[in-house]
Formats: structure tokens, C-alpha cells, sequence
């Protein structure tokens, strides 16, 4: 250092003791506990990266964890001297000096000659204002700055703060985001690109100015190879690399934005809104990122299947008056200065005027919006030429209604009675055949018009509507199906039932449509999907699966002027005295509310309240038939709990939470899920191990009990209101439920390692229609969702608890029976209460008394 910079240095120094308080100077010494805003990741449970909050886009890499070749390159590109000045470089001051002479003649904007130094004193301490007096602060704190860091320290501060472009700050985040790969991993060319940023990094885009961006990256390659760094050869086979980063996307490689919300959420509630944004958590979930995307596969295709049922409602809106204007600026302007002066123009049509807007902000001008005759000409103001099709401008410019996965918006730009030819964002065009419009009956006045006879009957010239390939294309196909967002909803949720994680979570059709988490949030009456809490009372006090139950009409008094209830069957028609596991396979209502009035309907709130159904259920006999009203994940769980034996669990979606120094900040299994008390919890730190394994829950109910309801939920697969279900040939149990006015639609079911609840209805309550029911809506969701999730699966057995006694019956009549017969099944009871021979007549013809009293039950 010469011994006039020296001198410098020293008078900046004393003016720094003397002046410091009227300069306003902070303290550099709080750079030791530098802990800029970091990104929060949330992670899928095999490590997949899920979702990323933050305030900036940031993760902090140690500097010797980054490749020496990336930091030369900022040394390089920035700051050559670095090693060897002391916080302010002359020679560079010197040069910004020269250039600002030039600048100051031409109106630019000043350099500042910034070493790295500077830069950390101004990101970390100061602002961006231009002025002499901010520059002046700079320089007295790279001084201090160099004194108290180390030149490793400041570059591990600069290169983690610097702001890279793509909402990027940092080297980590940097090369995520252009290269989607760790810093360790870049390749030369890459470091050099990375370096090239920071003086502008819109200046430097790769995919808007791939020119400028190679060309600022090869002077970064060269400022190397001139300080020694790498070697000429180096440079110039760098150099040869094409410059190829990853499209500007998320990061995020699993979707799944219920369960991402609903994580989200819970974070915010445990630890706050700075934690959560500007914290650096990593939050590793339960998500199984391959049964997440059969979830929402068979969500979605469930709900369009029923919508499709319900005919078409029409276009997104139409678009005919645009399908004939020119395609350019220019050629609007000539079309109007051919044309006389016009009359005042009337309004437009309603459907034109709505989409006036959309064309104003794409820069198009209708024929009759002219100036008038009176005004002076006016030079038009020079435009980017754009000669697309108006039509195309109006697809790319449109606020999209949705994000829909797989879809596109189209606009059919003619159609004929064999198919409609349409238009798409990208500017190409496809068809949409008539074989794929079938189902498209237009609805009128709410009911199903006539049958489709040409494409013409449902598309016209102009409608703006969703589109998908269709599944019979090939590679250079250009066939495209018709999609309609359905007006029903619903959701889907997979837990495992001896964890109580979660796997997958559907909440909706589509989140950009609707954020609201059906899963979670709606509280819906369960309906008939409730009737095994009943009957699994009833096993707990005394009854067995061969106990007999009248299904014939009853009466119930309410009480307190509430009046009488006289609850019917779904169809109507009674079948008399049966078994109650006929009741449960066959989903009869008028059994389930005599059994509940027999009984009493204290044992079913205590089931229903000890499983997580209901918090306080009120003791009315339609609560057994599931007039109440809970959310699918709290039903799924309640049967989860059958499944397992019995054994409480408490759903969770978060398996672990550390802070951005790898402490555990929540450990579940250890401590209680979502509970503020275990933060922090006293967890070991984790390095890859499985998680530890919970202890088993409370047993809920009866394990004897318990195994007789999986095994009537099974008959319900097999041969009762679910038994579509059999072809699988699975070991499956469950329930389908269907609601007064068939408003709610449910199964809720389980193999032993995994339960599914699907629900599905409209947001706000109303009829799905005659004939909806949980067997004809539900169950082929969850059969669409099973047997993709156990495709190639060891499904596992059902355990069967000791004490249990086998016996074959009757499944019709309850009685003993001889194995071999159709209605023979082999039914569990508890030893001493299986079922004798059905009674046979006397000589006389009389029947005996067992007639009467035996059969395991006659209630």
C-alpha cells in the first residue's frame, strides 16, 4: 500500500473516532452474528423437495463448501485486488474516477469502484442511496470491516448476500435456481456465469439476452486466466460450453398444495410468521410423493367423471368478433384509414364489450373505435410488432381463470359436424373430434339436452374453452379432448394406520381454483360412513356379528316437543329380522336406529368421541345415521384407528423441524404433534437416520370388537354397497356413506397399512342428484386410488387379536352352518357366544323353544 493511501487510511480512521456519531455510523461489529433471511423448505418424506418460503430466496453455504473456482470467479469479476488491499482498493477508486469523467459528459450513472469490501458494508450496514456522504460512510467501514474480519469471512458474507437475479440471493440460491445443482457441483463455464451477475443481472439474462450473458461470461474467464487462476487452455474450453440453465420454474419437483398449505399453516401457528419466511427451516413431512399423485389422479378423474354426467354448461366465453381482425398494429391502423368516417359507433354487443379491455391491454384496436373525423392526425407511437393473431394475444394476455395441470385454453376457430378446429397459446391448432364430444349435452334449463349429433351442437366459432391432448394422440397427434372444471368437489386422504402419518392429501380439483382444503376444513355430515361406530358399540356391549336386529318400521320419540322420528331406508322396503352384519353391509338405516335406541345412545358418543369423530355429540337418535358433521381427515382417522387395532393415533403431516443450524426444533413421535409445548424439543440432532418409531396410543375399544367390524367392513367390499371392490382382490374394509338428499357422498376404507376417506358434494350443500350414493360415486375414486397405491405392494393381513373363536354361520340367517354353502361364512366371535343350529320343527309341527331364544341374540 503506497504511503499516501496510507496517510488516507489513517485520516479515515481518525475521522471515523472523531466524526463518528454525526456520521451515523453502524456498528460493523454486528456482521459477527450475521444471520441473513433464509429460505424454508419443506420436504416430502423421501426428500423431495415439496415447497420453499422465504422474504428472499436464500441458502447459506459455508465458503468452504463452495469449489475455490467459483469464489476466484467473483474475486476476478469484482474485486482483483481483494487479497491484497485493505478494504478500499486505490487503483480502482482511480479507474472509477476516469470513467466517471466520461460518465458525467454523457448523463450516466456514476461507478463507485466498490471493492467486496464496500459491497458488504453497503448490503449489510447501509443503503443504495447515491451520495457522496453514503460513499464516505462506506469506505470508513470496509476499513473496519477489514479489521475485525478475516478475507474469508467477508467473502463468505458477500457471496451468501449478493442478489443474483431470478429472485436469487446468494451463490446457493443462484445456482439452484439457473442450474439446478449445489455450487459444489458447477461446472467452470457455470462459476464464471454466476459471477457475471451481480454488476446487472437483468442485463445479463441468459434466456432474454443469451449474447450479452456469454459475452459477460467469457470476460469473467478471461479476468481468471489473467490472474493466474485457471489456464488459458481452461478459459478457452470453458468458453466452447454453451450456456444452458434451467428454465425460470419452481424448484419444487412434488406438488401437492393442500398438504403444503396445511403444512404451512402449522409452522405459522408453532413458530410465526419470521420463522417461517426468514427462519431457513427444514421441515421433513410425511408426504409419500408417489401416493400423493395418485390422489389427486383419482380425485380429479372422479369428479369430472361425475361432471361430465351432468352435460356441458358452455364455453368460457367467445370470442367470434376478434377471430377476423388483422393480426398486426400496423395492418389495424391502414384497416381504419380506409374506412370512411364512421357515425358514432353503439355499443358493442355484451359478450364483445366484456373483452374490450383484454384487447386495449394487448395494444389491439377494434374497427369501430375511431378517431374523430374533427381530430388533428396524430403519428401513431411506435409499437413492438407483434403479427400474431389477435386471438393468440387474446390466449397469452387473458387472466387464466386457473392453473390446471395438463390443461391449455383454446379457442375454436371453426367447426363442422365432424370436429372443431382450434387455436392454442403457443399459436398452433388442433382438433377436437366429434367421438370426443359425446357427453357434451348441453344443459337446458337444468336438465340434459338432446344427444350430440355433430361437433357442431356443442362448440361454435369463437369459444374460449379448456383442452387437453387426448390420450388416444400420438407424439405428432393434434387430437385434444374437451375439459369442463367441475362445479362438484371433494377431497381424498391417505394415512398410515399405525402412525397416523399422513401420505397424501387432496383437498379440491384444483387448488389454483380453490384453496380451500375440503380435507381439513369442511365440516360435512358423514352419513351412513358413520354407522360402524354404532355397530361397533353395540359388539363392545354384548352383541355379536350373528345377533339378530328387526329392520321393520319404527317410531322414536324425541322428546321435549321435538316430535317423533321414523327414520327410512335408502330406496325403501324392509327386509325384517337380520343379522347385524347385514345391517352395516347392507347400509340399512331403520336397523342401525333400532339398535341405537335398544342400546342407548351413550355408548355411541363415548365411540364416537374417543375416536376423534365428534368432539361433543349430541344424544339424538340421527346422529346414528350420521346427521352430524365432521372433516374427512377426522373420519378417515377414526377408521385408521379400526385398521390398527384399535390403538389411538393423532393424525400429523409434520415429521420433523430443524433450524439453519441442523437443531431439532419439533421431533414427532417423541412429543405430541403440533403442539406448541414441544418447541423446542429435546431431540437428537438428525443426520439421515429413520425417524424414531411412536409408541402405540391408547387402546380405544375392545380388540375383539374391533376384529369383528374390520371383518364386517370387509363383507361391505365384498358383497354389500361397496362390493365393486372384490375384483381388486385385495384385503380391503370400508364404508360408503350417502346423506338425506343424497347432499354427501363418502367411503371411507383401509387395506392393514393404509387408509383412504374420499368425500365429495358441493361447496355449498345441494342435491348431487338422484341416484348419487357413496357406492356409485365414491368407490370407484378409491378403487381408481388402491390399486394404483398397492400396484406392486405386499398388501399385508389383517391381525387377529388372541381370544378370538372362529365358527361357520349363516351370513343371512346368523345361525351355524356346515362350510361349503353360498351364504356360509366363517364368522369371529368371542369363545361362548357362537351361534347354535337355526331350530327345526317338532313331530307335531310345533316349533320349539329355541326357536325362540337362541341364536347368539335376538334383539
Amino acid at each position: 500500500m503506497s504511503a499516501s493511501f496510507s496517510v488516507a487510511a489513517v485520516l479515515l480512521k481518525l475521522l471515523a473516532t472523531t466524526a463518528g456519531p454525526e456520521l451515523h455510523l453502524p456498528d460493523a461489529g454486528q456482521l459477527a452474528a450475521y444471520q441473513p433471511p433464509e429460505t424454508t423448505r419443506i420436504y416430502a418424506a423421501d426428500g423431495s423437495l415439496l415447497r420453499e418460503y422465504y422474504v428472499e430466496n436464500r441458502v447459506v453455504v459455508p465458503l468452504t463448501a463452495l469449489p475455490p473456482y467459483l469464489v476466484q470467479a467473483f474475486v476476478s469479476a469484482e474485486d482483483q485486488n481483494f487479497r491484497h488491499h485493505h478494504g478500499v482498493d486505490p487503483s480502482g477508486l482511480a479507474r472509477a474516477m476516469v470513467a466517471n469523467i466520461k460518465n458525467l459528459r454523457h448523463g450516466r450513472r456514476l461507478e463507485g469502484g466498490s471493492t467486496i469490501t464496500q459491497q458488504v458494508a453497503k448490503n449489510l450496514l447501509l443503503t443504495n442511496e447515491v451520495s457522496a456522504l453514503r460513499k464516505l460512510r462506506e469506505l470508513i467501514l470496509a476499513f473496519e470491516i477489514e479489521h475485525d474480519f478475516s478475507k474469508d469471512q467477508i467473502l463468505e458474507m458477500y457471496l451468501n448476500e449478493i442478489y443474483l437475479g431470478r429472485g436469487a440471493y446468494g451463490v446457493g440460491a443462484a445456482s439452484a435456481r439457473y442450474f439446478g445443482k449445489p455450487p459444489a457441483e458447477l461446472s467452470l463455464s457455470e462459476a464464471a456465469f454466476l459471477a457475471a451477475l451481480p454488476k446487472a443481472p437483468n442485463n445479463y439474462n441468459p434466456i432474454t439476452r443469451p449474447e450479452a450473458a456469454r459475452t459477460r461470461r467469457d470476460y469473467v474467464l478471461d479476468r481468471m486466466a489473467q490472474d493466474g487462476a485457471i489456464t488459458a487452455e481452461q478459459a478457452v474450453a470453458a468458453k466452447a460450453e454453451p450456456l444452458a440453465v434451467r428454465a425460470q420454474a419452481p424448484l419444487e419437483t412434488v406438488y401437492a398444495p393442500y398438504f403444503a398449505e396445511e403444512v404451512r399453516r402449522s409452522l405459522r401457528k408453532s413458530f410465526g410468521n419470521d420463522q417461517l419466511y426468514r427462519g431457513g427451516l427444514a421441515v421433513r413431512t410425511t408426504l409419500d410423493p408417489r401416493l400423493q399423485i395418485f390422489a389427486d389422479r383419482a380425485l380429479r378423474a372422479g369428479l369430472e367423471r361425475f361432471d361430465r354426467n351432468r352435460g356441458w354448461r358452455g364455453p368460457i366465453t367467445n370470442i367470434s368478433a376478434m377471430l377476423d381482425l388483422p393480426a398486426s398494429a400496423e395492418a389495424v391502423a391502414q384497416a381504419e384509414a380506409a374506412q370512411a368516417p364512421a357515425q358514432p359507433a353503439a355499443q358493442p354487443p355484451a359478450q364483445q364489450g366484456r373483452l374490450l379491455g383484454a384487447l386495449s391491454a394487448m395494444g389491439v384496436r377494434l374497427p369501430d373505435q375511431q378517431q374523430q373525423p374533427s381530430a388533428p392526425a396524430v403519428a401513431p407511437t411506435a409499437a413492438p410488432k407483434d403479427d400474431r393473431p389477435v386471438w393468440q394475444r387474446f390466449l397469452t394476455g387473458i387472466d387464466r381463470p386457473a392453473q390446471i395441470d395438463g390443461w391449455t385454453l383454446a379457442v375454436v376457430l371453426g367447426v363442422d359436424r365432424q370436429a372443431a378446429t382450434i387455436g392454442l397459446e403457443d399459436g398452433s391448432q388442433g382438433r377436437i373430434d366429434r367421438a370426443d364430444l359425446t357427453w357434451a349435452r348441453r344443459v337446458e334449463n337444468g336438465r340434459m339436452g338432446r344427444q350430440v349429433g355433430g361437433a357442431d351442437d356443442v362448440l361454435a366459432k369463437g369459444d374460449v374453452i379448456w383442452v387437453q391432448p387426448a390420450k388416444t394422440s400420438g407424439p405428432a397427434s393434434a387430437a385434444y379432448s374437451l375439459r369442463q372444471v367441475p362445479e362438484v368437489s371433494g377431497a381424498l386422504v391417505a394415512i398410515e394406520p399405525f402412525t397416523g402419518k399422513v401420505l397424501a392429501m387432496s383437498g379440491g380439483f384444483d387448488f389454483s381454483l380453490s384453496e380451500f382444503n375440503r380435507a381439513t376444513q369442511a365440516q360435512r355430515q358423514p352419513g351412513s360412513a358413520f354407522k360402524p361406530f354404532v355397530y361397533l358399540s353395540a359388539l363392545q356391549h354384548g352383541y355379536t356379528p350373528s345377533s339378530l336386529i328387526y329392520d321393520t318400521p319404527i317410531s322414536v320419540d324425541q322428546g321435549q316437543g321435538a316430535g317423533r322420528y321414523r327414520p327410512r331406508n335408502y330406496g325403501g322396503g324392509f327386509i325384517g329380522l337380520a343379522t347385524l352384519r347385514s345391517g352395516v353391509e347392507r347400509s340399512r338405516n331403520v336397523m342401525t336406529v333400532r339398535l341405537l335406541v335398544e342400546m342407548g345412545l351413550q355408548p355411541v358418543k363415548e365411540t364416537a368421541e374417543s375416536f376423534g369423530i365428534y368432539q361433543r355429540m349430541p344424544l339424538y337418535p340421527a346422529m346414528g345415521l350420521g346427521a352430524g358433521e365432521t372433516t374427512p381427515l377426522k373420519l378417515t382417522t377414526a377408521y385408521a384407528t379400526i385398521a390398527n387395532g384399535g390403538y389411538q393415533i393423532s393424525p400429523y403431516l409434520i415429521e420433523r423441524v430443524q433450524d439453519r443450524d441442523g437443531r431439532s426444533l419439533r421431533q414427532q413421535g417423541i412429543v405430541g404433534p403440533d403442539r406448541a409445548d414441544c418447541i423446542p424439543c429435546a431431540a437428537p440432532a438428525w443426520s439421515g437416520q429413520p425417524a424414531p418409531a411412536r409408541s402405540r396410543g391408547e387402546q380405544l375399544d375392545d380388540p375383539i370388537a374391533n376384529y369383528q367390524m374390520i371383518s364386517i367392513l370387509q363383507g361391505v367390499t365384498q358383497r354389500g354397497t361397496a362390493a365393486r371392490l372384490a375384483g381388486l382382490g385385495l384385503p380391503l374394509a370400508g364404508k360408503t356413506g350417502t346423506t338425506n338428499d343424497s347432499n354427501d357422498v363418502w367411503f371411507v376404507g383401509f387395506s392393514p397399512k393404509l387408509a383412504v376417506g374420499i368425500f365429495v358434494g358441493y361447496d355449498k350443500p345441494r342435491s348431487l342428484g338422484a341416484g348419487a350414493t357413496g357406492g356409485s360415486i365414491a368407490v370407484p375414486i378409491f378403487s381408481d386410488f388402491i390399486k394404483d397405491a398397492l400396484a406392486g405392494q405386499d398388501p399385508g393381513a389383517f391381525a387377529v387379536p388372541s381370544g378370538v373363536s372362529f365358527a361357520y354361520v349363516d351370513r343371512r340367517s346368523g345361525y351355524s352352518a356346515e362350510p361349503g354353502g353360498s351364504d356360509v361364512i366363517m364368522e369371529a366371535f368371542r369363545p361362548g357366544t357362537e351361534p347354535g343350529p337355526p331350530p327345526v320343527a317338532d313331530t307335531f309341527g310345533e316349533t320349539s323353544q329355541d326357536a325362540l331364544t337362541g341364536t347368539g341374540g335376538l334383539y
